[in-house]
């Protein structure tokens, strides 16, 4: 299948557009769904004094999922930039924050037990109306 250019064109500024900002949003809540895994194992960061707080910081760079996942979640705002230069802000940035929303309600659910209650699927709900009514 030979692609033309218009057609590699399109493809191109999907992807520099919503390909970037699907990506921002899966980069963002995964990255902090593996931080907030590690703090239920590491513990609460209690601040008490300089000492402890690197110590623990400490701990947490330990583990190279961590750092990977520091590493995607600092990089998110990098990939809605580039989005964010191709679609307007509008539309880009409540569709950022109602899919990060659903991605980490339902990643929280599925891997930190997190509670699944009503209220927050009656949310889930609207925000994705509101996403999709953006969008026409």
């Amino acid at each position: 299948m030979a692609f033309n250019s218009f057609t590699v064109s399109v493809i191109k500024d999907w992807l520099l557009s919503w390909g970037m900002l699907l990506a921002s949003v899966c980069f963002n809540a995964l990255g902090a769904i593996v931080i907030k895994s590690k703090m239920n194992e590491v513990g609460k960061i209690e601040l008490q004094s300089f000492r402890e707080t690197l110590d623990y910081g400490l701990v947490f760079l330990k583990s190279p999922v961590v750092v990977i996942s520091l590493i995607l979640f600092f990089s998110a705002p990098f990939l809605f930039a580039v989005a964010l230069s191709r679609l307007p802000l509008s539309i880009a940035y409540p569709v950022q924050v109602g899919l990060n929303f659903l991605l980490v309600l339902l990643l929280s659910f599925f891997f930190l037990s997190e509670s699944m209650t009503a209220v927050k699927l009656g949310g889930i709900f609207l925000i994705m109306v509101g996403v999709i009514m953006l969008n026409k």
